[in-house]
């Protein structure tokens, strides 16, 4: 096990953390991939573990949410680091990291696990992941307080009172005196170091930091010290993440704009040139039965590629999905799937030659009476389309997180401009 210090980003505390051009587009931001045989017992177990975590852990304390799904296998073929990686190492354990902001680019931790060290593996890839999430969004607020300075002092100030911030601070005091758990090293262990501290950090030291953060905030972009940076850097991430949404929710309009371009999923929907179209065929593939008279196509330029549905049911709910983005633009909500069995069993034999309400009727069986999953069915169908969407546009070399639906509750946030319809289904509108 590795031990870490204060740099979660080059030295995350399992695996390593690459970088690549764009997401995995089987993936989902924050969800644990575990790469084995669903039916084994390390499958089993690993999803055993995840239950046990979303049942005990307290999710106010997480900036994210996680999953975890069991995967057969991956396909890499625009992620070559992490390809070449798992090639070397043999790792089977992965987490796409959620994107702040930064650049358009995608983070993974890529790491090896087996039975024996599951529970810890699980929890110290949440760890990890945490430990990212923290660092940039602290980097996030760096990046706006330049121009909201005096506010962002006085917010730091009355932080402290916080009952919260005194805990989390008390405990971080304790934690000085103590073995880390998990062999890991104190975080503000290389921040001590740059801003020659020995020993805990005393109230008296932090009082006199929030004293000179002012003059630190306006004197940082033009001279590089690296003791004032690292007391810049010590604040920040000591402020509880209730005072960072009062501190941007009380910013302008402007300033808020800005923010959200920053982490709205809708910006790569708004960036992306790519169209879905739906196109007629005479004849349904006789080998391939999931492609029946409609399909659905990628194109871009003069790049088209076809989405191979993996399962028949799932290219009829995600052309729902595409219906509902048509007409009702950015008034999509969530769907209430088992309210479109008549929709559903049309597009069916539009698009297979006949009716497809039992097939509907099936999907949506472990489903009660408020629409609440009970066990797996449309479950799986949304994941197949995840998978069929995101493959697809790997092979674009397209970012796939617009034309994705990330699960039960999500819509797809593609432009309606980009989903080109024939009249025959435009006339069900």
């Amino acid at each position: 096990m590795k031990i870490i210090d204060n740099d979660p980003i080059d030295k995350p505390c399992i695996g390593e953390l690459i970088e690549e051009q764009c997401a995995v587009g089987q993936f989902a931001d924050n969800c644990l991939y575990l790469i084995a045989d669903p039916e084994a017992d390390i499958a089993k177990r690993a999803v055993d573990i995840m239950e046990q975590f979303k049942q005990i852990a307290d999710c106010d304390d997480y900036y994210n949410t996680y999953e975890l799904e069991v995967v057969q296998n991956v396909e890499l073929k625009n992620h070559p680091k992490i390809k070449e990686h798992i090639e070397q190492h043999g790792d089977n354990f992965l987490i796409q990291l959620a994107s702040h902001g930064f650049n358009e680019k995608k983070r993974f931790i890529v790491a090896k696990t087996d039975n024996d060290k599951l529970f810890e593996n699980i929890n110290l890839m949440i760890y990890a992941a945490e430990r990212i999430a923290k660092f940039d969004i602290a980097a996030l607020l760096r990046s706006f307080v330049e121009d909201n300075t005096d506010e962002f002092v006085e917010l730091a100030r009355n932080a402290i009172t916080d009952k919260r911030f005194q805990s989390n601070y008390f405990a971080a005091l304790s934690a000085n005196t103590i073995h880390p758990t998990f062999g890991m090293a104190s975080s503000t262990a290389k921040l001590k170091e740059q801003m020659e501290i020995k020993g805990v950090i005393t109230h008296k030291q932090r009082m006199e930091m929030y004293d000179r953060l002012l003059d630190n905030l306006k004197k940082s972009h033009k001279k590089h010290d690296p003791k004032m940076e690292a007391e810049i850097e010590f604040i920040i991430k000591s402020i509880d993440p209730a005072t960072l949404r009062m501190f941007f929710q009380r910013q302008s309009p402007k300033l808020q704009e800005k923010m959200s371009d920053f982490v709205n999923p809708k910006h790569l929907a708004e960036v992306s040139s790519m169209d879905l179209e739906i196109r007629w065929s005479e004849k349904i593939d006789k080998t391939r039965k999931t492609d029946g008279h409609y399909r659905l196509f990628l194109s871009r330029g003069d790049e088209r590629l076809m989405v191979h549905f993996s399962r028949s049911a799932g290219f009829v709910l995600y052309l729902i999905y595409l219906i509902d983005r048509k007409k009702n633009g950015d008034k999509v909500d969530t769907l209430n799937i088992v309210q479109y069995k008549q929709l559903f069993g049309k597009l069916y034999e539009m698009t297979y030659g006949i009716n497809g309400e039992t097939i509907f009727t099936d999907m949506v069986k472990n489903f009660n009476s408020e629409g609440e999953l009970q066990q797996k069915g449309l479950y799986t169908v949304l994941k197949s389309i995840r998978e069929d969407i995101g493959n697809t546009c790997e092979r674009m070399q397209e970012p796939a997180e617009p034309f994705l639906l990330q699960d039960m509750k999500a819509h797809l946030a593609v432009l309606p401009k980009h989903i080109i319809l024939p009249e025959k289904i435009m006339a069900l509108i």
